[in-house]
């Protein structure tokens, strides 16, 4: 076929013009049986399944007549190499029936999380002295729900004290588990069976959930909550209450006074389990040395501990699993579970969450991470205020960890939560929380121990004695207040990668200084402590004998 290019003749070889010429007939056949099987993608009033059946019919069965020109099997294709998944053999869409009946056979469960949990529930019988009980089986969590819902109810009618604005049967975080975090912390509610290799039911585990507060009454939807989802995980008998309320003026004294043993009770809490104190008298902080006084409170509060009917034992004469401490902060029992799972998980000493304050992390005169220095710096410039706050810039590794929410040791924490192994709190350790000791008169200013918070001392003296696996939980978020838990106090899992696991690789020395910032030593509480630095040596490693004696440390000159 000649034509010419540039005024000289070319000719094309006819091969090639006939595979030109195929290559436009086919197009053309393409065009021709997808015309009327065009996808219009707007949206319309037209329900899915009925544009699937249109597309089906006019769309893919062109395809078919296309495969037939090839010498193909378009109507005897392999099911296995259908492009579309739910597609029968002749290429229709299978569609499931609607409406789903699913659930009529498979109704919501109304039974307990665990039904091998042992206890009763305790129904108060009116006019009885000493108190008795109408002993019933233990409720399901949507059975202990509805008990309790009036009874808040009631409450805030009864009160004018609750501001109106608290609603004390709605809280913020998620009142249930899903099956995923039920199979994630099943290992907390029951004892290994090495023979059949699995968690079995029903372990004899005591956790201690404690707290001092004040002025609550916001957080009390989210308490109940919480503490309901873990008595009913965890197990009634599993569970201590030690809480001391006061003084407030929000109702909280009257809420927690009226509500919590009474539902403790009726979830199957032992009563010998349940230490509850509300209306504790106001403090003369004006003439109290405030970490002394705090210390104090933190001490009495842990007396279920501290000073059992079974020396060192819990309540019903079984040994400690762990200590949860709580500040008034906003949590759901989820918070509970996943600090207590990564606390054994991590085999930690002592683990921590994080607290915020809006964008800032709260707890920063306490935390040290592993270099000895604070986790953020503080005091922030004004001119800073508005920039992302800094945090571990003497620690790369820890930031690093902390960007993918992955667990991490630090030198000191506390950070609105903590889970603390039982051990150091007994004989012979008998750690407490306390104040700095004081400046001896043969002492230079700035030779006496740190005046920190009563709260870093636990870290501190766990070290002392050889319980230095201290972690934080960086995405067990907790807040302060109601809006920032909406936007930021929810539980984030942690993000392991090829680089980085999840376990925490443990190091066994503190750091070799540790930034203190002096609290004055003088009563009041509106104290500044950021106006000077100095840096400490750590604590010296001490052991002791079963009765107490120092049989060994590693102090300087010692």
């Amino acid at each position: 076929m000649p034509f010419t290019v540039g005024g000289r003749p070319v000719s094309i070889p006819r091969p090639v013009v006939r595979g030109l010429l195929l290559l436009l007939a086919l197009g053309a056949l393409y065009v021709i049986a997808g015309a009327g099987g065009k996808v219009d993608d707007t949206w319309s009033a037209t329900s899915e399944s009925e544009r699937a059946r249109a597309h089906s019919s006019e769309g893919w069965s062109r395809f078919d007549g296309l495969s037939r020109l090839f010498g193909g099997k378009g109507a005897q294709r392999n099911p296995s190499q259908q492009a579309p998944i739910g597609r029968d053999k002749n290429g229709q869409i299978k569609l499931s029936p609607r409406p789903n009946l699913f659930r009529l056979d498979h109704p919501i469960p109304s039974n307990r999380t665990n039904p091998y949990h042992p206890g009763y529930s305790r129904v108060v019988i009116p006019n009885t002295n000493p108190v008795e009980y109408e002993l019933r089986p233990l409720p399901s969590i949507e059975e202990a729900f509805a008990h309790l819902r009036p009874r808040l109810y009631d409450l805030k009618e009864k009160y004018p004290e609750i501001p109106r604005e608290h609603d004390l049967n709605n809280p913020i975080h998620p009142p249930f588990l899903t099956p995923e975090l039920m199979e994630r912390y099943a290992h907390l509610g029951g004892e290994w069976d090495a023979k059949k290799k699995k968690w079995v039911e029903g372990g004899e585990k005591r956790y201690l959930f404690t707290t001092v507060c004040r002025q609550v009454t916001g957080m009390l939807a989210d308490w109940f909550a919480a503490w309901t989802v873990v008595v009913d995980f965890l197990g009634p008998e599993s569970c201590v209450f030690a809480l001391m309320e006061g003084p407030s003026d929000d109702g909280a004294g009257e809420i927690i006074a009226a509500a919590m043993k009474e539902h403790l009770l009726f979830l199957g809490v032992p009563p010998e389990n349940l230490f509850i104190q509300t209306h504790m008298p106001a403090i003369d902080w004006e003439n109290s040395h405030r970490i002394q006084t705090l210390a104090d409170l933190r001490n009495a509060v842990m007396q279920p501990i501290f000073d059992s009917k079974y020396p060192g034992k819990s309540p019903d004469n079984k040994d400690w699993t762990a200590v949860l401490f709580y500040n008034d902060v906003y949590f759901g029992g989820r918070h509970f579970l996943e600090i207590l799972h990564q606390h054994f998980f991590q085999d930690a000493d002592m683990t921590c969450g994080w607290d915020h304050a809006g964008k800032w992390f709260y707890d920063g005169w306490v935390g040290r991470d592993m270099s000895g220095d604070l986790y953020t710096p503080f005091p922030v410039p004004k001119d800073q205020q508005e920039d992302p706050q800094k945090l571990f810039i003497n620690h790369p590794a820890t930031l690093e960890r902390h960007t993918r929410m992955l667990p991490y040791q630090v030198f000191a924490g506390w950070n609105g939560m903590a889970v603390m192994n039982p051990v150091p709190f007994l004989p012979p350790y008998n750690v407490r929380f306390r104040r700095g000791v004081p400046r001896r008169p043969d002492q230079q200013p700035g030779e006496e121990e740190c005046q920190a918070s009563e709260s870093s001392f636990i870290s501190w003296d766990f070290w002392k004695y050889g319980f230095g696996r201290i972690a934080v939980v960086p995405g067990i978020h907790l807040t302060y207040g109601k809006d920032d838990s909406r936007v930021r106090g929810y539980v984030e899992y942690p993000l392991p990668d090829a680089k980085f696991q999840e376990k925490i690789e443990w190091v066994d020395e503190p750091p070799r200084k540790v930034r203190c910032q002096d609290w004055p030593d003088k009563p009041g509480k509106g104290h500044w402590a950021w106006d000077g630095t100095r840096w400490t040596d750590p604590p010296p490693l001490i052991v002791l004998d079963p009765n107490g004696t120092e049989i060994a440390s590693n102090r300087r000159g010692g």
